[in-house]
């Protein structure tokens, strides 16, 4: 009985041929997406802001657009997304395309705090971390009407009647709401959080009323030209040398609103380093640093791993705080 015949082996070079083709196909590929990265930026790059116009975190994104327009070659549009205390804007940054053409302004409450009270969907882990820009301490404001002149006057106000004198934020669990609800803790006082969509519409109620003081950065004291109490830092501010720190007056609390550039995380690093290379040119330059300077915020200089380990540091530490205040159970 013939045995059958074993089969015919194909030639080496035909059995190599689909995985070279394979390999072809996976270079023609990574051809249009390396020249992509190496020609970043081809068109305009959308910078989110999470929080509405008119204060601190928006300000100094639009110092920070001008400069990075000039150094990126290309124009940097920026959209801002307001709600849940900067959440919603850092939500959808965290969901963007990872090429880097969405960037976002990172700020201390969107990025540490709120990641700590609720599920946001996102946390630092979430952002490739470009550069930390600025830093620059709170300070208590009322209006020029206002009856109180010392952070005393508002501490006795609200252990008077407590309850009864309102505070404004950007959000609940934002920084400019620990801080305040910090110093009520603090004194042994009670007064009412009311918390707003954005520092601007903050400020609008601050001036009809609505609110009696807020806690903010000097920019909004000067540019609304309000009365700047006390400063919530371990040192007075130069360009307020008669303000006086919230722990001279005895209550010892320090609270500083940062700022910094970051993408959503997985940002190619070709591209990254692009971004990193014009955010150190755009704060270095003479114009941004005027600008700021303007405003009473210093430039604090990160790059992209000083500034991300600054941030995870930050996270630890305002979750330590919100779960001793009882905020995460919200």
């Amino acid at each position: 009985m013939p045995f059958p015949a074993p089969p015919r082996r194909r030639p080496r070079a035909f059995r190599a041929a689909p995985i070279a083709f394979a390999l072809l196909a996976l270079a023609g590929l990574a051809a249009p997406a390396a020249r992509a990265q190496e020609d970043f930026p081809a068109r305009p790059v959308t910078m989110i802001v999470p929080f509405g116009p008119g204060g601190t975190s928006d300000i100094m994104a639009r110092i920070l657009q001008k400069a990075l327009t000039d150094t990126l070659g290309k124009a940097v549009v920026i959209e801002n997304r307001a709600g849940a205390g900067g959440a919603i804007g850092m939500s959808e940054l965290a969901r963007a395309p990872r090429d880097g053409y969405t960037v976002g302004l990172s700020v201390v409450g969107p990025e540490a705090i709120q990641p700590a009270i609720r599920n946001t969907g996102y946390t630092p882990d979430s952002f490739d971390h470009i550069c930390g820009t600025y830093a620059v301490p709170l300070m208590m404001m009322v209006p020029q009407s206002s009856p109180w002149h010392s952070v005393r006057d508002v501490v006795e106000a609200a252990r008077r009647k407590p309850g009864t004198l309102n505070y404004g934020s950007s959000g609940t669990g934002t920084v400019l709401h620990l801080s305040m609800q910090g110093l009520m803790d603090l004194a042994g006082a009670s007064a009412l959080h009311v918390p707003y969509k954005s520092s601007g519409d903050m400020v609008t109620g601050l001036m009809g009323g609505q609110i009696d003081v807020f806690n903010e950065t000097p920019t909004v004291s000067r540019q609304y030209k309000l009365r700047p109490l006390a400063v919530f830092d371990d040192r007075r501010l130069p360009a307020y040398p008669d303000v006086p720190t919230a722990t001279e007056l005895g209550y010892p609390i320090t609270s500083t609103v940062w700022g910094g550039l970051i993408a959503p995380r997985g940002v190619p690093a070709a591209v990254r380093a692009k971004l990193e290379a014009a955010c150190d040119r755009a704060v270095h330059t003479q114009a941004y640093q005027d600008a700021a300077a303007k405003l009473d915020t210093p430039l604090v200089y990160k790059d992209g791993a000083a500034f991300a380990d600054f941030v995870k540091a930050e996270y630890g530490r305002y979750g330590a705080l919100v779960r001793k205040m009882g905020l995460d159970k919200q």
